[in-house]
């Protein structure tokens, strides 16, 4: 009666795990071979200052300067289909920048970025991209690691340029962005 008992047990559990893999796989299986490449165009629109600001320094670092190592700056930056914050919104790009350059020039600051790139309308709408990179924070342009996403762009490889469109004295800035994205 035991080996009956067991058998029942053994195939119960070789079923039930069958079907979570098989489910799990099935993702997998609809994706073999469907790799897709996009190329994205927009514009984030980051304040510093203002009534509204999109960035925020929440820590700063040893001499409380601005763009210090250490600063840690927490971002929900609006994302539009063209240069003028006035354009369609498609999205916001929400995550943090933090100082990682111990150069005393400031004209060297770097800051690690880590956000993700939500968007809220648009082709993409209900997907996200995170980025990840070196951000030479006074260099014309800089190239921004795409680590992965959500939704469409689920398993999300590639990249990011960045290029300053536009910038003021207080820190404002409308950066352009080019992401090139392959996923499934």
């Amino acid at each position: 009666m035991a080996t009956i008992k067991t058998l029942l047990l053994i195939f119960v559990m070789a079923i039930s795990t069958a079907s979570v893999i098989s489910v799990h796989d099935s993702f997998f299986e609809k994706t073999k071979n469907s790799e897709k490449y996009t190329h994205i165009h927009l514009y984030v629109h980051i304040a510093f200052s203002g009534s509204n600001p999109s960035a925020v320094t929440v820590v700063h670092g040893p001499t409380n300067k601005t763009l210090e190592f250490g600063d840690i700056t927490m971002v929900d930056i609006p994302m539009t289909e063209g240069p003028e914050l006035s354009s369609k919104l498609i999205g916001r790009e929400q995550g943090t920048y933090i100082g990682v350059s111990r150069d005393p020039e400031s004209s060297k600051a770097v800051n690690l970025i880590s956000v993700i790139l939500v968007f809220t309308d648009g082709a993409h709408k209900n997907n996200t991209i995170a980025l990840t990179g070196r951000d030479p924070i006074f260099s014309v342009e800089r190239e921004l690691i795409v680590v992965g996403g959500t939704g469409a762009f689920r398993l999300a490889r590639g990249y990011s340029i960045w290029k300053i469109y536009s910038r003021n004295l207080t820190g404002n800035a409308v950066i352009e962005a080019d992401i090139y994205v392959f996923h499934y």
